[in-house]
């Protein structure tokens, strides 16, 4: 699941968090305390975590809702919901609702891993009890003290180590500011830039891949991380040299030329700068105009885990002047998403055949 989450990203979708209160094995679509229609982070896409423990969970959730972590670990069986998996929890955030930082459950991970196994051990003796109901009774109670949260680099680290993918924030929020006064493009409008048009991309980046080509010349390939989603720029051994010599924990400016036709979108980096240096660096981007009356595609949220997959190669091949805006539906509410990509017609014979996706407008 967590190879599709940049897809959705990118289609536009807002996303939060897993809660372990409410979160579905999958995605599901609810009301934001904003008041506001997102997609809910499934249990499912958090590594380390199983369906195993994911079924544990619900089954005792539709009980009742788990009032805190001792309510928690004396509900869920402990083979299921071992250390490993509490960690995975705690990183990406699903027990936040219980008001302890993150920091706090991971520095008493041991003392609840043994709380829960006391309860276990409780639950094996009741078995023999004379009284029937003498499992069900069982409780443990752990003390956990609270302590300061990590810092938000850190929050977003863990976040990406257990989900993939950033969450609570963005290592670019601290600079948003700045960035916003740039003449700047997100890796989602790459696709509506006309060809042979120069673009400023802006993001974090992630990482380097360093390669040798056929005529042994050094090369670098660049995993870009910025607010929409991730890119990956070629840089050659010149460039590498300077990027190399770069603060990799600031943001970064990538000066490209976009070759965009009917073999798709290509970047060709041009000037690789730091924000400072952007600032100054003119940058004529030209972007391909869309009509304002967009084809409407409703997509049904299911376990098809190859659906928006499937749905996102045929936007891209489908490439055109109309916007296109989805309808996400679940049976609980639908969720109406503007996304920036452009498509034509051919969109319908391709999704014509796909399940649980049909154009409505």
């Amino acid at each position: 699941m967590v190879k599709h989450i940049d897809e959705v990203k990118r289609l536009g979708l807002k996303l939060l968090p897993p809660s372990i209160q409410h979160s579905l094995v999958e995605f599901s679509a609810i009301t934001d305390t904003d008041g506001k229609e997102a997609i809910l982070f499934g249990l499912g896409a958090i590594k380390g975590v199983g369906n195993a423990a994911i079924g544990k969970i619900l089954e005792a959730r539709e009980q009742s809702l788990f009032a805190d972590m001792s309510d928690f670990i004396s509900r869920i069986d402990s083979s299921k919901v071992n250390k490993k998996v509490l960690e995975s929890f705690i990183k990406s955030g699903s027990f936040d609702s219980f008001g302890y930082s993150r920091r706090a459950l991971l520095e008493n991970i041991d003392a609840i891993i043994d709380a829960s196994a006391e309860c276990n051990r409780a639950k094996k003796m009741a078995e023999y009890s004379l009284f029937g109901d003498a499992e069900e009774m069982v409780s443990v109670q752990v003390n956990i003290e609270n302590s300061a949260e990590f810092d938000s680099k850190v929050l977003l680290d863990l976040e990406k180590e257990t989900i993939g993918f950033y969450i609570s924030g963005h290592p670019l929020d601290a600079f948003r500011a700045q960035i916003d006064e740039m003449n700047y493009t997100l890796s989602s409008h790459i696709d509506q830039i006309e060809n042979a048009s120069k673009a400023l991309l802006i993001g974090k980046v992630e990482g380097i891949t360093e390669k040798i080509s056929k005529k042994g010349n050094k090369f670098g390939i660049v995993s870009l991380m910025d607010f929409h989603g991730s890119m990956e720029l070629t840089v050659f051994e010149k460039q590498l040299e300077i990027l190399n010599k770069m603060d990799l924990d600031a943001p970064l400016c990538f000066k490209v030329e976009i070759s965009n036709d009917e073999q798709g979108v290509k970047t060709r980096v041009l000037k690789i700068m730091d924000l400072n240096e952007a600032k100054k660096e003119k940058v004529e981007t030209k972007v391909i105009e869309i009509p304002l009356e967009p084809k409407v595609v409703a997509v049904d949220l299911c376990d098809d885990e190859d659906v928006l997959e499937h749905l996102y190669r045929a936007v891209r091949e489908s490439g055109g002047r109309r916007a296109l805006h989805l309808v996400i539906t679940s049976k609980l509410q639908d969720v109406y998403i503007e996304t920036t990509f452009g498509v034509d017609d051919s969109l319908d014979e391709k999704i014509a055949s796909m399940p649980h996706v049909r154009i409505i407008g």
